[in-house]
């Protein structure tokens, strides 16, 4: 890996829109000899999480780190946090309205020098030596352009639910929605050059989208370790805002198979089966439980009995007794896989 000391966006094409306008502070190297990796996180009103994600970047043992954080006009505490930590040189902040968590993200990248790019939710954390183990991954296989491991779900207050195990990877295995999860994907600047920005119109699905369109250029792959916690509160827009996820998750896989080889079109039943029956099991969680019958009834109508459908009885159970089985059973079904 060669270190290029200019932003993203002033050496991809795709990414020119996203130049910035002034000189950026020169990134700090420790170890000439490691690639330089840039995290972003996008943030808004995030301020009673964000003080443990930023020390989970700040304080990695990780030698060359670029880290921006991108906040779109918070009216928290966000600002005073990021003033605090100011006398960090590895980390630059920028606070303007945006047009959504994507362009945010898009912020930070466009303004990277680092061979290796990340995104970091202001509401989720890295495990300590998560940088170090990923760049080490990245290094030991040069076909993959991004790698992703292991990430434990967190409540709101961070403690642990559940380790979720990254899923082997594949086209299908994306569209089906077992897609890696987020914060532990770790990509390389190459890639991110030639798939370009962040789509501003995926507002929910924005990594299964992203991910989507990576592979078309290289594959990832999967290294075992435990990366980033992922916190799931009331707020957040994974618990939150259910049917905007579904849309995004349909209409991504709809726009794949429109332009996949025949072979891939063949399994696009079986993936649309599988996204309606998760989305069954979520709108069960919460209650909805003609909606997640219907959706259950798309599910079979598609391609008959599905392994994801028998996940069902345990939400309804967790509904009831609070047993979180559902989540075990993913975690479980996660490491077998």
């Amino acid at each position: 890996m060669v270190f290029d000391p200019l932003p993203l966006a002033l050496t991809a094409p795709a990414w020119a829109a996203y130049a910035p306008l002034a000189p950026l502070p020169p990134p700090r190297l420790r170890d000439p000899a490691r690639p330089l990796v840039s995290i972003v996180t996008p943030s808004l009103n995030q301020g009673r999480y964000l003080e443990t994600t930023l020390r989970s970047v700040l304080e990695q043992d990780y030698p060359n780190l670029e880290y921006w954080v991108i906040d779109g006009g918070s009216q928290d505490e966000t600002l005073d946090l990021l003033r605090a930590f100011a006398s960090d040189p590895r980390l630059h902040w920028l606070s303007e309205p945006d047009r959504g968590q994507s362009d945010a993200i898009n912020k930070g990248w466009a303004r990277s020098r680092g061979d290796v790019l990340a995104w970091l939710n202001a509401d989720d954390t890295y495990f300590p030596g998560a940088i170090a183990a990923q760049v080490a991954a990245l290094l030991a296989d040069p076909r993959a352009g991004a790698v992703y491991g292991d990430a434990c779900y967190t409540d709101a207050a961070g403690r642990p639910l559940a380790r979720i195990a990254g899923r082997p990877f594949s086209p299908e295995a994306v569209l089906r929605l077992e897609i890696p999860v987020q914060p532990t994907v770790f990509l390389r600047r190459n890639l991110v050059a030639r798939v370009g920005p962040l789509r501003l119109d995926r507002r929910f699905s924005m990594d299964s989208d992203y991910w989507a369109r990576a592979m078309r250029y290289a594959p990832f792959h999967r290294t075992g370790h435990l990366v980033a916690t992922y916190r799931l509160h009331p707020a957040s827009k994974t618990v939150a805002q259910g049917p905007g996820f579904y849309a995004e998750w349909l209409a991504i896989a709809e726009e794949h198979f429109a332009n996949a080889p025949p072979a891939l079109r063949a399994s696009r039943p079986a993936v649309l089966a599988d996204i309606y029956a998760a989305m069954a099991n979520l709108e069960a969680g919460s209650g909805r439980l003609s909606t997640a019958a219907r959706y259950a009834a798309f599910a079979w109508t598609l391609a008959g009995p599905r392994p994801r459908l028998l996940k069902l009885p345990l939400v309804l159970l967790d509904r009831a007794l609070g047993l979180r089985l559902a989540m075990r059973a993913t975690a479980l079904w996660g490491r077998l896989r």
